[in-house]
């Protein structure tokens, strides 16, 4: 073991010549000065071997002793690396700038990772993330991380909080999204309920205002249900008229009511026919970078598909910002073919059951019996939907005034 550590850091062989040699060896040992390999040759020289770092240790002692020095050779990986750097200066320029590129390099941002949000897309606040300046390829200490992080939730409001770290190459982007806030009513400003669909009331209840209908009336879209307007009679049911009361009515109104809703399609549908026609165009983007290989990949004449397909570089399971991308241009032409009239009618059918569910969903209610029909006409496929529901139809509407306020009796 020893000997392969001498090897790595190097050593000299000497010999050493003078009227009393041995002083040198006493002075090596008083000073800590290891050596081995000694090899008398004579009563006035002999020869050892010392490490190459105290070279320069041994020449001031040798002076002491009145002995003379000669090397005889050197060996070790030390030496052999010093005469390359010594031969080769170019390899050591080489090595220097290459450190001093990766010193520069590792401070531009090569990845962004975003964390905390669960409704907010990733690319929304990678995209807002680049209005300001953040973007792989940006010089990180040049990044006012607080700052930045400011401008960039002024563009996204679904966030109340928003923190920029670098580390090196990374980005790291800590959201958290912001609650809810219910809607509030301004209690101030008088409204009506008001029938958002014909149908049939099932109850009605009025938290605050004059209900106008009893359970079982019919309805007409855009007719008051419950009304602001409070007449105020002294007393109740005499003839003394003190005006009315304008309130902010609210309640609940539920009736039975009937769904038509209809989709259409044309009976003859355009298939594509690929003529074989196809190009193919690359390009690449490093950094901020973009780098264009054929200017123009489409087809020259007629409709074509454009395929995009993208491949980015991954580092130990990170994206990197370098990507490759190949767009494939495929000609077609088009021809009529007749629709499937089953399949075309399920396909509607499906469509219409979704709008349904979405409208039940916004007025509250269910379904209580769906009928689909269908038709031909001037060559369209039309299909209806016609449902039976119960839902809330009772929708606020505002009006001019202030809430609160007494008014005088309204002119006969």
């Amino acid at each position: 073991m020893k000997k392969l550590i001498n090897l790595l850091r190097g050593y000299v062989e000497i010999m050493v010549t003078g009227a009393f040699p041995e002083r040198l060896l006493n002075l090596c040992a008083q000073n800590r000065l290891q050596f081995w390999r000694l090899d008398w040759i004579d009563e006035t020289s002999f020869t050892f071997r010392i490490a190459l770092q105290d070279r320069k240790r041994l020449d001031e002692l040798a002076q002491r002793s009145m002995c003379d020095l000669s090397e005889r050779g050197r060996r070790g990986a030390a030496v052999v690396a010093e005469g390359m750097l010594r031969r080769r200066w170019g390899f050591l320029l080489g090595v220097a700038v290459c450190v001093l590129a990766v010193s520069w390099l590792s401070r531009f941002i090569l990845v962004i990772e975003v964390s905390g949000n669960e409704t907010v897309p990733t690319a929304v606040i990678l995209s807002q993330l680049q209005r300001v300046g953040v973007r792989p390829g940006t010089y990180g200490p040049a990044i006012a991380q607080r700052e930045a992080a400011n401008a960039a939730l002024l563009g996204l409001p679904e966030l109340s909080y928003m923190a920029i770290n670098i580390y090196g190459t990374r980005a790291e982007v800590i959201v958290h999204e912001a609650e809810k806030v219910p809607e509030i009513l301004d209690e101030d400003v008088p409204a009506d309920v008001v029938a958002s669909a014909d149908g049939i009331i099932e109850d009605i209840h009025a938290d605050s205002g004059r209900a106008m209908f009893a359970d079982g009336d019919v309805v007409a879209k855009g007719e008051v249900l419950i009304s602001g307007t409070l007449d105020l009679m002294e007393p109740e049911g005499g003839a003394v008229d003190l005006g009315y009361l304008v309130v902010r009515a609210a309640g609940n109104v539920t009736a039975r009511t009937w769904r038509t809703l209809e989709e259409t399609m044309p009976l003859t549908t355009q298939v594509k026919e690929y003529t074989g026609e196809e190009r193919r165009g690359y390009s690449a983007k490093i950094l901020w970078f973009d780098l264009d290989f054929f200017q123009n990949s489409s087809i020259s004449q007629g409709r074509y598909d454009k395929i995009t397909e993208t491949t980015e570089l991954t580092l130990f399971d990170r994206t990197m910002p370098a990507a490759l991308t190949t767009v494939t241009c495929r000609g077609y032409t088009l021809r009529e073919e007749p629709v499937d009239r089953e399949e075309a009618v399920a396909r509607m059918e499906a469509i219409l059951k979704v709008r349904l569910a979405e409208l039940m969903e916004e007025h509250k209610g269910e379904v209580l019996r769906a009928d689909f029909t269908s038709r031909e006409e001037n060559g369209r496929l039309t299909v209806t939907l016609l449902a039976e529901c119960r839902e809330e139809i009772g929708r606020t509407v505002e009006r001019d005034g202030e809430a609160g306020r007494f008014y005088g009796a309204p002119a006969s």
